[in-house]
């Protein structure tokens, strides 16, 4: 999956945002790539339209490539709209790098926990000729093996910005939330540490570093952010176009784990 790029032109996921208000009805969904923090550029395609608070139309260009990384070893993925987030979990979980119950460090400045009536169902039977990755009942998941085309599917056509979290709690893949939105999550968990058997997964929104939140300082942010990207087995990270200038977003990325020193 990923391994084209590709539109989406009916009234469904991010594209249902401004709808019948958009002259231009198509967003752009990048293919995912191997790479490092160089391969990181801004696209030429529209990846996100809605209207601001003011009821103007933001036309938003993403990213080039979504971004296959590792940091200190451990796998990253880089990408703009933050419901692909969901894709690359299961994907991560086909591999083997996660399983089920996992604990999402949800770095972020909104909780993307709208309610989403779309049901996914991530795993065919054992006897269905699935793809071969067999995860066992229990914990949330029915068993089976991982459809990772029906997860596509689903991150890209049933679930938006705001609401890909939810479905993930429901089928157990996600155990449980750590919100960190402000200084409140901040100092919450600042002290956490996993426990025996515990699998984190980070999820940063890059929109952390919106000019809204400049009352938080930086080296603050970064310290947080380290504190649990040190405690992943795998991190995610959407540079949200809708929510912060994009060239903000990578230079941000790249101090934060000091890529821009390599």
């Amino acid at each position: 999956m990923y391994k084209k790029p590709f539109h989406i032109t009916e009234s469904v996921g991010n594209n249902a945002f401004s709808y019948e208000n958009r002259s231009n009805k198509s967003l752009y969904v990048p293919s995912v790539i191997e790479g490092d923090f160089s391969d990181i550029k801004i696209g030429n395609e529209i990846v996100f339209e809605d209207m601001d608070e003011n009821r103007i139309l933001q036309s938003c260009k993403g990213l080039r490539n979504f971004v296959r990384m590792k940091w200190n070893g451990i796998p990253m993925i880089v990408f703009d709209n933050h419901n692909h987030a969901l894709y690359f979990w299961y994907e991560a979980q086909k591999n083997g790098i996660i399983g089920t119950g996992n604990t999402l460090v949800h770095i972020d400045e909104h909780s993307d926990l709208w309610e989403n009536e779309n049901n996914i169902t991530p795993f065919n039977s054992p006897l269905s000729g699935g793809q071969k990755s067999l995860i066992p009942p229990g914990q949330g998941g029915q068993g089976g093996f991982i459809d990772l085309e029906q997860v596509f599917r689903f991150t890209n056509f049933s679930c938006n910005v705001g609401n890909y979290i939810q479905p993930a709690l429901r089928e157990g893949i996600i155990g449980k939330v750590l919100r960190i939105e402000d200084t409140i999550g901040m100092g919450k968990y600042a002290s956490y540490l996993k426990g025996e058997g515990e699998s984190i997964i980070l999820n940063l929104d890059l929109d952390f570093f919106a000019p809204e939140l400049d009352y938080i300082p930086f080296e603050d942010k970064k310290r947080i952010i380290l504190h649990f990207a040190r405690q992943a087995s795998l991190i995610t990270v959407a540079t949200s176009p809708f929510f912060i200038d994009q060239n903000r977003a990578i230079e941000m990325l790249g101090k934060v784990f000091d890529f821009d020193r390599n």
